[in-house]
């Protein structure tokens, strides 16, 4: 199907994408421009006094930039950082939790009963959403909530649902300089969106050209350490969601105790597997010698293996690269897969079913 679709073709791409996926994703430097002022200008934080642990709060879309925030921080944090994606919290948590409690639509259910578990644990609250049942629970008890643009799929918010958290919790103390860094990382993201985005050809544009790669495959991403891992996450859900294809991943060192021994030979199924590796450039060499090995052994089991070197100056700018480069590959698959990146169908049956509908 690759070959019978130009990706060059600007007006067939707004013809197969309609509502507008690839806009949003090229506009993800502007999110987290604006992102970041909405963290710094929000006029009531929660006290830092007392904080001993984070716990984010959230589902999907809403939840995957908890992963990106506590692989970033939690070392600077020097404190427990956890992501939750259920309906209730830990009885661990208390008044020494600050819950980042985050759903895009403010309607998402599982959230709505964590907030009432964090409202009822005595933990600090910061509210991030776009509106719905969140924000009137949260001003009802006049908790902060940094009230984001609505509009989007919660996929294409990830900047909103992430950063605005983070100049938060640098305002309160708990962490320095990120700001500075996530400024200089979106200037990294606008040149990565010049080189990725739809007027960029095939031939200077590695998105395009490796979503052609995997026109018809099955993806499975390895990410190489913490940093890449989340990131392979990302690349998972949103072959998921915009490309609609089954896709898998994993996290190095640890996949090598367990799933390269499910590459047993090559079958009707593997050979539609395209294994990518994430790793990042200039990298920890254990790790990069880990990809290496793993690579050779796999190639031969699987239909394919990529290895993609993640660049950037620092760590910040390395994740949301790598993010960003997988959203716009994962968009670009949609049009040559011949689907609409937008809608989300099934998990839209799904809620209205178990809302009795």
């Amino acid at each position: 199907m690759a070959e019978e679709i130009n990706l060059d073709d600007v007006m067939l791409l707004e013809e197969r994408d309609p509502a507008g996926m690839l806009a949003a994703v090229e506009s993800l430097p502007r999110q987290c421009k604006e992102a970041l002022r909405l963290g710094r200008e929000l006029e009531k934080i929660p006290s830092a006094e007392g904080v001993d642990r984070i716990a984010y709060v959230g589902m999907g879309g809403s939840a995957i930039g908890g992963e990106m925030l506590r692989v970033l921080l939690e070392e600077a944090l020097g404190l427990p950082f956890d992501v939750h994606r259920t309906y209730r919290l830990p009885s661990l948590l208390g008044p020494g939790t600050l819950a980042v409690v985050v759903s895009y639509s403010g309607n998402t259910e599982e959230t709505l009963s964590a907030f009432e578990d964090a409202v009822y644990l005595g933990c600090r609250t910061l509210v991030l959403t776009s509106g719905g049942a969140l924000l009137e629970r949260a001003r009802g008890r006049d908790l902060p909530a940094v009230v984001v643009p609505a509009g989007l799929q919660p996929r294409a918010a990830v900047g909103y649902l992430s950063l605005p958290a983070a100049v938060v919790m640098e305002r309160m103390g708990l962490v320095q300089g990120f700001a500075k860094v996530a400024y200089e990382a979106v200037e990294f993201l606008e040149e990565k969106s010049a080189e990725w985005g739809r007027v960029s050809s095939a031939g200077r544009n590695f998105a395009k050209r490796f979503a052609a790669r995997l026109a018809g495959k099955v993806p499975v991403i390895y990410g190489a350490g913490s940093l890449m891992g989340v990131a392979a996450y990302r690349w998972k859900c949103q072959f998921n969601e915009n490309s609609k294809v089954p896709a898998f991943s994993h996290v190095l060192p640890e996949m090598n105790h367990n799933e390269i021994v499910g590459w047993h030979r090559l079958d009707e199924f593997s050979r539609r597997v395209e294994v990518i590796f994430l790793l990042e450039e200039d990298g920890e060499e254990r790790l990069a010698r880990r990809v290496e090995i793993t690579a050779e052994i796999l190639r031969d089991k699987v239909g394919g293996v990529s290895i993609i070197r993640v660049a950037g100056r620092t760590r910040t700018e390395k994740l949301l690269g790598a993010v960003y480069l997988g959203d716009f590959v994962s968009t670009y698959l949609a049009v040559l897969n011949g689907v609409d990146p937008t809608p989300v169908e099934v998990i839209a049956t799904l809620k209205r079913r178990l809302a009795g509908d």
